[in-house]
């Protein structure tokens, strides 16, 4: 299965988001620049997962994004819902008047669609950004007051 640009560009910025979590607002700009995005495309993304209550946004010099709700209560899959909408390995054609073949090849698209939207909600923003952590060896911007 392959996700859309606009997807990956927004499971990105918004695992960015989460690694912050919960400090001050963070730009647009200051996002793309960090994950080398384009800054016009990932603010209509940004735009997008406001609207869907993954975000909080604040204008002027100290606003930006932040994440609406914490990241262990932000599930991947409705992210990647909310980006890409309805998840499917391959479309295909309707179940009725398959050959068989045709017919096996549908039933195991189906099923790795459900296994993958299985997986995308079991996992939350916090799982993905402490494996993420672990791979990159921990590190993390540390932010000192």
């Amino acid at each position: 299965m392959k996700v859309s640009k606009r997807t990956e560009y927004g499971v990105r910025a918004i695992v960015q988001l989460a690694r912050q979590w919960p400090r001050n607002y963070v730009q647009s700009k200051d996002l793309a620049q960090q994950e080398r995005l384009p800054t016009k495309f990932l603010e209509s993304i940004l735009l997008a997962l406001r609207r869907g209550g993954f975000l909080e946004s604040k204008i002027g010099r100290e606003g930006g994004y932040k994440l609406a709700r914490a990241p262990k209560d932000i599930a991947v899959g409705e992210v990647v819902r909310r980006l890409e909408g309805r998840l499917s390995i391959r479309e295909g054609k309707p179940a009725d008047n398959l050959s068989p073949g045709e017919l096996a090849v549908h039933l195991l698209n189906e099923r790795l669609t459900r296994a993958t939207e299985d997986v995308l909600e079991a996992m939350t923003l916090e799982q993905l950004v402490e494996y993420v952590n672990r791979m990159a060896g921990g590190q993390q911007e540390m932010y000192y007051i």
